[in-house]
Parts: C-alpha cells; structure tokens; sequence
C-alpha cells in the first residue's frame, strides 16, 4: 500500500515518524471532544434555526477576517461544547459566537483580530469588558481545552491520501462547510464527515473508484459507513444556493475556491443504490 507520508520524510514540519500515531489519538480524542447531538433539548431560549443563523453569519465574519479554515471549525466547535453545557438567552448567543471566535483565533491565527474588532463587527451590540466576561466564562466552562480535533485535521489527511487537486479539496471544504450550520450534523464525528465529504466529492467529480482500500485505511470507514453522511451532504449541495443561508455557496462560487459551488451535485439515487447494494 502506498505510503502518503513519503515526500515528506525530510519535512521535520510533516513529523513523519509521529505522524500514524498523532491520528490515532485524534481518533480517540474525538469522541469526548464533541458536544452532544441532543443538548439543543435543554436550551429553553434558542434553537437550532438560530444557531444555524448565528454559524452563516460567523462564517462571513471569518471570511472578512480573512482568517484560517482550522479557526472556522474550532469556532463552531466551541460554541457547541460551551451550549451544551450553559443556558443561553438568545440575546447572548451571538456574544457567545463572537467569542467562541476570539478563542479560536488566538489559538489557530498568528496574526489575530483584536477584540475592538469582533466589538465592531457586532455594530457594537457587545461591549469590550463583556467579551472579555465570556471569555472568562467559556474558558473555565471548557477547562481552557481549546486541543480538539476538528473536521479539519482529518480532511487534510483524507485530501492527501486522495491525492487530491485543489478542485477536489475545494470541494471537499465546501460539502464539510455546509454542514457547520446544521444542527442535525452533530451526530456524526469530526472524522466521519471529512470522510463522509472526501467520498460526496468524489463522487460528485465522478471520479471512481469513489473510495478506495487507502482512504479506509487512513479513515478507519468503509464506504458503507459513509454513505449516509454522504446522502446528507449531497442533500445540503443541492438546496445550498435557494436555502435561507447561502453564504457558503456563495464563498465556493468564487473562483479563488475553483467555483465548487456551481458544480452539478452527485446523483442521490446512485448514492442510495450503493448503499442498499450493501
């Protein structure tokens, strides 16, 4: 079986010898790493459309930011694991947010954002001492754990074992995006919906085999596990350019992103075909 890792034996950045077991603690990390799909049931103030809401508009935010994709992922991750556990009136969800990003960004951005940034990007509806407050807040609440594992990381993996182009990895980024602002998506790990995207993209590109004995490997699923995720995926592309929140279709649609957004979606009935096959 090829070894992905080869070209960069002499990259002491790649950390090639560590490499297999730094994913093998991802994959363990993983699983208490995540928010539970179940606690929008104990909110009693917001809901999933408003948390769908608050991600689309951070997702700008990080694109007027220009910011780094990891810092996107572990936004949104934070911002789950702190509502798990917190009740939040909506009138704070999005201080929540703006907050969950400065976090991230700190943690991920060389060059971070100021907190009089996120102050004006909220047209000042936060002050500076009450971001700072949540700050406060979240980090105790999270046991200052900002070291999760993201779809991030494992995409990247799953890209290079692909041996993907940037039309393929532009894709694969916008199917894992669309699924930040869905609430339902929570249910699947980190791991499963960058595999579950490497799989769509594929499929969507029709480039075949859609997966193969080394993406199981490096992912530990079968395209039988995928498949499900994968539909839902699938689904999120075909509605993302009518729904209600369409900022990342309308990201992807730039060709600094190869236009990903304006391909034909992968056919839905050949995907479930497969899967009933299985």
């Amino acid at each position: 079986m090829p070894n992905i890792d080869a070209q960069d034996v002499g990259n002491q950045l790649a950390v090639v010898d560590y490499v297999e077991d730094i994913y093998s603690f991802y994959k363990r990390a993983e699983i208490q790493s995540c928010a539970s799909h179940e606690y929008m049931n104990q909110q009693t103030d917001i809901n999933a459309k408003m948390r769908a809401i608050l991600i689309d508009w951070l997702i700008e935010v990080h694109l007027k930011f220009k910011l780094m994709p990891e810092t996107l992922f572990l936004t949104v991750n934070l911002i789950d694991r702190f509502l798990e556990s917190n009740q939040v009136m909506r009138k704070s969800l999005q201080l929540v947010g703006v907050t969950s990003m400065l976090l991230a960004c700190k943690y991920e951005e060389i060059w971070a954002p100021e907190i009089n940034d996120f102050v004006k990007i909220c047209d000042k509806a936060y002050t500076r001492d009450q971001i700072l407050e949540m700050e406060k807040r979240m980090l105790n609440k999270l046991m200052f754990n900002l070291t999760v594992p993201t779809p991030y990381v494992f995409l990247v993996r799953l890209l290079k074992a692909a041996c993907s182009d940037p039309r393929l990895e532009m894709l694969a980024f916008f199917l894992t995006e669309l699924c930040l602002t869905e609430y339902s998506m929570i249910k699947y790990r980190p791991s499963c919906i960058a595999a579950s995207a490497v799989y769509a993209a594929q499929m969507t590109l029709g480039r075949s085999p859609y997966w193969n004995t080394l993406l199981q490997r490096h992912s530990g699923y079968t395209e039988m596990h995928l498949s499900e995720c994968a539909m839902l995926m699938i689904s999120f592309h075909k509605a993302a350019a009518t729904g209600a929140l369409t900022i990342v279709h309308k990201k992807y649609t730039n060709p600094k992103y190869c236009s990903v957004a304006l391909l034909e979606p992968a056919d839905l009935p050949t995907l479930l075909a497969k899967r009933l096959a299985h």
